[in-house]
Formats: C-alpha cells, structure tokens, sequence
C-alpha cells in the first residue's frame, strides 16, 4: 500500500522560513570576514579598493558614506545590495537614523540572499587579490591612494568594532597567509591549489601584520 504524505501550508512556511535564515547567515558570516579585515588601514585599503569596483563608486565617496551613515563596509556592502533591489540609499539613511540596522532594514525587502551570498563571494575574492598585489609592490597602492583622494587612516567608522575578537583572529590568518603568498601570483590571479588554501583559512585577517586584537597600525 503506498502512502501517501501531504505537507500543510504551514510546515512548508516553516521549511522555506529556515532555508532563508540559512542563507542570511552565510551572507553575515561572509560580511563579518570583510568587516574584520577592514580593521586596520592596511586591510582597509584593499576593502575599500573592492567595493569601489565592485559598484562603481569611488572611494572617497564610500568614505564619505560611511561617516554619513556609520556603517562599517560589511554593512555598507548589503546597504548597496539593497539598492540593487530597488531600496533607495537616502531611505536606508533615514532608517539607520532612527535606529534600525542594515539587515533589519533588509528584512523588509524582497531580496535575494543566494544571490547576495555569491555576491559578497566576489567581493572576498576580490579583497584576497587586491591584499596580493599590494604585497606583491605597494608603491601603487600608495599612488592610487593619492590619486583618488583617499586615507585609510581617516576612514574610519565605530561600526569598524562590531566583530568579534575570533573574527579578528581569523582575518589574520588569512591576511597573513595572503602576504606569505602574494609571491605566487601572476596577472593578479590565485593558482588553483593556493585558492583552495585561501578559502580554507578564508575565516580572516592578522595578529602578526594585519589586523589585530589591539589595533595596532601595521608597517604598510
């Protein structure tokens, strides 16, 4: 005899409700990674470097945006995601002034966390070659600062702190695995085994040159 099994409306609900707190998580924990490396100038620079072309802004215009809003640039990444799916920025502004977060305002939009997921994938791709080439020479760092008008000593937020001492940790590991390899790059590329070791220790930056626990300004 086959049985059959009906599932009610609200198990359905239930399942699609858990799925989606699944994948917010993963944008969270993908976020913080790039929030924690963003705690020192050095790993600044890079995460700056990467949303500007990630949306096409400059960074001192994202600079200027943080100081406005407050946001550190985990925060600031899903506050361009939002707009992406039809939010305005001076709306999210306004919400963040009286006391909502980013992700409270993102749970009132009709967004795509997938999809953000894979986004801010790119994004920590992005930041892991942006962190190689400056290891590789920084003088173009140092040049492309002065041409775009931007100082990762003065970009600085309170949000900067919203991670925890673990997400530090990890975001120096990963820093410096980063800066011990940066020699094995070519044309801004991972080879194939060096990516996979890179996204292994992918959880974040540095206690010896990278961010630290006590904040110390690295040699850049």
């Amino acid at each position: 005899m086959i049985r059959r099994f009906c599932f009610s409306p609200m198990l359905m609900l239930l399942v699609a409700s858990l799925s989606l707190a699944d994948d917010q998580q993963k944008v969270q924990k993908l976020l913080t990674q790039v929030t924690a490396m963003a705690t020192d100038p050095a790993g600044r620079r890079a995460v700056s470097l990467a949303l500007s072309e990630n949306f096409s802004v400059s960074r001192a215009e994202l600079a200027l945006q943080r100081r406005t809003i407050g946001l550190n640039y985990g925060e600031l990444f899903l506050a361009y995601q939002l707009v992406k799916y039809g939010a305005k920025m001076n709306d999210i502004i306004a919400q963040t002034k009286d006391g909502k977060t980013v992700w409270k305002i993102a749970e009132g939009q009709n967004v795509n966390w997938k999809e953000i997921t894979s986004e801010a994938k790119k994004l920590n791709n992005r930041l892991d070659i942006n962190l190689l080439k400056h290891f590789a020479n920084r003088k173009p760092d140092a040049d492309r600062d002065r041409a775009d008008g931007y100082d990762p000593f003065v970009d600085s937020v309170n949000a900067d702190r919203n991670v925890t001492e673990r997400d530090i940790e990890d975001a120096q590991k990963r820093y410096i695995f980063l800066r011990d390899h940066a020699g094995v790059t070519s044309a801004g590329t991972l080879d194939t085994s060096t990516e996979k070791a890179a996204r292994g220790v992918r959880t974040d930056p540095i206690r010896n040159g990278g961010p630290d626990t006590t904040r110390p300004t690295p040699n850049n």
